[in-house]
């Protein structure tokens, strides 16, 4: 009976060194998962954006979320200018002669019409804080081509 245990101890042992040898290589493969799944989601990936897949979601802001929000404007404008501008003043004219120096008084009156196009730029941060009165809803659709892929996985 005692070599009939001896076999069985064997076994065991031959058995635990296998064991052991699978776990170090499952653990050599699992430390660098990157290595063998990245090349299988860009392939996912890539079928995805051939087949014009998207994928769709919505961002819910319950009410009374603070809103904080820095909205740049930067933008230029072109206003149309077509008015009359009136002169109505009395210009004091010195006139020298040989009888003397005097000052007269001419009265101006004119019409001077102005028609342009004045361009106007707006450069201004408008900073908008408030809460949300009412959920707001923002309905997203990102299509799967649209995503810059090369720059998400370094290819």
């Amino acid at each position: 009976m005692g070599d009939r245990t001896r076999w069985i101890a064997i076994a065991a042992l031959g058995i635990a060194v296998l064991s052991l040898a699978a776990n170090v290589v499952l653990i050599r493969k699992l430390r660098n998962p990157q290595q063998w799944a990245l090349p299988a989601v860009i392939e996912f990936l890539e079928t995805l954006a051939a087949e014009d897949a998207s994928f769709t979601y919505e961002v819910r802001l319950p009410a009374g979320t603070p809103l904080a929000l820095d909205l740049p404007v930067d933008e230029t404008f072109s206003v149309a200018v077509d008015t009359v501008i009136p002169i109505r003043t009395e210009a004091r004219l010195p006139i020298d002669s040989p009888l003397g120096s005097y000052t007269v008084t001419v009265p101006v009156r004119a019409d001077v019409p102005l028609r342009t196009r004045v361009p106007i730029r707006i450069r201004h941060t408008f900073e908008l804080r408030t809460r949300t009165t009412d959920e707001i809803v923002f309905p997203l659709e990102i299509r799967i081509r649209d995503l810059p892929l090369d720059s998400l996985f370094g290819s």
